[in-house]
């Protein structure tokens, strides 16, 4: 019975996480597309049923979600960033209390230090875009606002 526990424990629990889980995870996401085409499409044909007049332009327009603007994908990027340094941060102090404490094993802290360094670096780049992809999309963005101003 032993064996069988680690057998569950060394393979099946692993390849679970590293496969399973994240094939699951697309055929969420997937799915979730696939139903909301498959409603705005029947959406789209009940208007038209309704109304052969309508404008289909206009309505689709209004039924598409907002598109972001440039200004609000680098904020939304900034946001990101940020969350994810912090979170690295966090995961750097923690080891760093824990290796004062003195509580856990020098692999665990590695890996903990592994993981804060990767979410605070991963985060740490994603800032460094924000404010490359700031100075050169700033005429675009300028443009923008203007537009979004005379509507």
């Amino acid at each position: 019975m032993s064996e069988l526990y680690d057998f569950l424990e060394e393979i099946i629990i692993p390849l679970s996480m590293c496969v399973a889980m994240p094939v699951m995870i697309v055929w969420i996401i997937f799915r979730k597309k696939t139903n909301d085409t498959n409603r705005r499409t029947e959406i789209l044909l009940a208007a038209i049923e309704k109304n052969p007049d309508i404008d289909m332009e206009e309505f689709i327009r209004k039924m598409n979600p907002h598109n972001l603007t440039i200004k609000e994908k680098l904020l939304r990027r900034l946001l990101y960033g940020s969350i994810l340094s912090t979170i690295g941060i966090c995961f750097m102090g923690t080891a760093l209390w824990m290796d004062y404490k003195g509580g856990m094993s020098t692999n665990d802290l590695m890996g903990l230090y592994l993981c804060g360094s990767f979410f605070f670096f991963v985060g740490l780049s994603i800032i460094a875009v924000f404010f490359i992809s700031k100075r050169m999309l700033a005429k675009e963005i300028e443009v923008e606002e203007k537009k979004t101003i005379e509507k």
